[in-house]
């Protein structure tokens, strides 16, 4: 049994159950309550992150109106190099939003750069995050086709991630 991703969510599971002893009905049950589970357990934000694609986040958003449950979804851009470039279909990396529909709504934009300590203990590791404006070695903007990235060029040994927080479409 599945359940609709379009009703109403509650992140809780009932903490009171009365189970039925008859075979059809415990059957009904059992399989009402393991999709219920699943649907608690799934939802949660998982951990699991692959750059380049679309990931669920397990969001539920509702704004608006209640009557219409968007789904939260984030994906990764990893940057090999910190340097100025444009991002898009034909680049490497790949713009990593498979589909941007009028429904489009970012809910977060960050950015995290690493240069890696050359040996353990060493001290010359050097790290920092970024938010899409205000930080003068860095800075995005994004579009619905492209993401264009702009540094002062002192960061070019630096790798790191652009992540993408955002709802889709809803029912």
């Amino acid at each position: 049994m599945t359940t609709n991703p379009s009703e109403l969510f509650t992140p809780f599971v009932p903490a009171t159950t009365n189970i039925p002893e008859e075979p059809d009905r415990l059957r009904l049950y059992l399989n009402q309550k393991l999709s219920q589970h699943a649907d608690v357990i799934n939802d949660k934000k998982i951990g699991v992150y692959v750059t380049g694609v679309q990931n669920f986040s397990g969001e539920k958003w509702w704004y608006k109106t209640t009557q219409v449950t968007r789904n939260g979804y984030q994906t990764m851009l990893f940057l090999p190099t910190l340097i100025s470039q444009i991002i898009n279909a034909g680049s490497t990396p790949a713009y990593p939003i498979p589909i941007v529909t009028p429904g489009f709504v970012i809910t977060n934009m960050w950015g995290a750069a690493s240069l890696p300590c050359s040996a353990i203990g060493a001290g010359d590791g050097r790290y920092f995050s970024f938010l899409p404006q205000g930080d003068a070695r860095i800075s995005f903007t994004m579009s619905d086709t492209t993401i264009t990235i702009t540094t002062n060029g002192t960061i070019a040994a630096y790798q790191g991630f652009i992540v993408i927080e955002y709802l889709q479409n809803g029912t």
